[in-house]
């Protein structure tokens, strides 16, 4: 183990106890991050901004803070990477896009200032699709999904420079956001472990909006137990302790779910499912008939939401600058009519509360992250092909956002596939503390398969 590689296997725990001894610098792993990032980048490409000297400078300068006695938290002096539709002082943000939108950027906000007030230094700032709508735009640079070295791999969206950074292990963690799945669905796909956090857990000012009512912050580590120990890192508490599986009630959906997923993908969750009841994991089958309206719904609130935050004007006036799958998925919201988005608005509501309602006295849902596993790119070029593919990706990580539930992909490749392959588990809003002990005691059963660009 390379005591300066920031995503070594030994978790944030062992690394933050080495920055607190003296055992390695803050500088030490900026400089391994820069120096696998020079290595990699010109493939990876999951930077869309990258600034190495500020990184240094900070990095210095917080070992000077630690030397004089001055300790910020067990986050202090860690390299991350966050998302480009954050707003970082001193750093471009584009949310992914050709359009000129500097005059909508938002200031920095309460979440990058958590992380600064923690001590972490941004390396830079990872792509992401064009205003996060979808996983795939043809016409701008993709990252190299890094589970596969030679064939260029979908890697999903929108959070997926990120999620390519923190598989790469370029970052002691990353940073993404989630209205549809863009944590989770990534970390499926490159075979990482992706939190998505309840919308309100932590704020998304700052952060260039996608759809308010759904819209969640995230991040990505190489394992539950360093995602849980970062939430509570940030949040000024201890990290929550691991369930006994034993003891945990598991709703399995007889919907939806289980559809159209790839061979490979189910054989992994059979497994796991079964090694769960096999350790005394009580797993019960639920009705979610409410899934059913999960396209209706995003096909009318997320693209008029995205287009009343660029306005109308602009985006006719700059039409031919955008991806034609944003365009494709953005148009739809200059038909859609006030009363029906006031409709969808109150009846997305109306589902948490029929969802929650049904979800009474169960620790969390577990489901396929991702119906498949990552496809090459090349199989992937027209607008409708990729549109097609956005919607079936999804549709296993949409359902969280629609009821407004905190959710979590743990990688479970190592069950039976060669490609990554990702288990869900989502629970209620506000339970984001118990989700992440479910999660670390589902993960400490099943085991990891570990990053895939190692």
């Amino acid at each position: 183990m390379n005591p300066a590689d920031p995503s070594a296997p030994q978790g944030l725990v062992q690394l933050s106890r080495d920055l607190r001894s003296g055992a390695v610098t803050s500088l030490a792993l900026v400089e391994a991050s820069l120096s696998r990032i020079a290595a990699q980048e010109a493939r990876l490409q999951a930077f869309s901004h990258l600034d190495g000297e500020r990184a240094l400078r900070h990095a210095r300068a917080i070992d000077q803070l630690r030397a004089s006695g001055i300790d910020l938290g067990p986050l202090m002096g860690m390299p991350i990477a966050v998302k480009d539709l954050f707003s970082i002082d001193g750093m471009p943000t584009t949310a992914g896009s050709r359009l000129d939108i500097q005059d909508l950027v938002p200031p920095q906000g309460s979440f990058v200032a958590a992380l600064n007030r923690a001590g972490c230094v941004v390396l830079g700032k990872t792509r992401t699709s064009e205003f996060a709508m979808g996983g795939y735009n043809p016409s701008h640079p993709l990252p190299w999904n890094p589970c596969d070295p030679v064939t260029q791999r979908m890697t999903g969206g929108s959070s997926h420079g990120s999620a390519v950074a923190m598989a790469a292990g370029v970052a002691a963690f990353t940073v993404g956001s989630d209205t549809g799945g863009s944590v989770r669905w990534p970390a499926a796909l490159c075979g990482v472990v992706g939190y998505k956090s309840t919308p309100t857990h932590w704020p998304c000012d700052g952060v260039f909006p996608m759809s308010p009512q759904m819209d969640s912050l995230g991040i990505f580590t190489r394992g539950a137990g360093d995602a849980a120990w970062v939430e509570a890192a940030l949040g000024g508490r201890k990290p929550p302790p691991s369930r006994a599986v034993a003891g945990l009630t598991l709703g399995l959906p007889r919907q939806h779910f289980r559809e159209q997923c790839d061979a490979e993908v189910l054989r992994c969750f059979d497994e796991a499912l079964d090694r769960l009841r096999r350790a005394g994991a009580q797993v019960v089958e639920i009705d979610v008939p409410e899934v059913v309206e999960i396209d209706e719904v995003f096909r009318c609130l997320v693209p008029a939401d995205v287009l009343a935050w660029l306005g109308r004007d602009r985006v006719k006036a700059q039409w031919d600058r955008m991806d034609p799958v944003a365009a494709n998925r953005l148009e739809a919201g200059f038909h859609v009519l006030a009363d029906d988005y006031a409709r969808m608005a109150s009846r997305r509501r109306e589902l948490e509360v029929r969802v929650r309602e049904r979800s009474a006295g169960i620790d969390a849902w577990i489901t396929p992250t991702v119906p498949m596993v990552p496809g090459p790119i090349a199989d992937y070029r027209s607008v409708d092909d990729i549109a097609a593919w956005n919607r079936r990706a999804t549709r296993n990580t949409r359902p969280a956002n629609l009821f407004n539930r905190c959710g979590i992909s743990l990688p479970i490749q190592h069950l039976g596939a060669p490609l990554p392959v990702g288990l869900q588990l989502c629970t209620h809003a506000d339970a984001d503390v118990s989700l992440l002990g479910v999660a670390m005691a589902v993960e400490a059963l099943l085991g990891s398969p570990g990053l895939p660009g190692r």
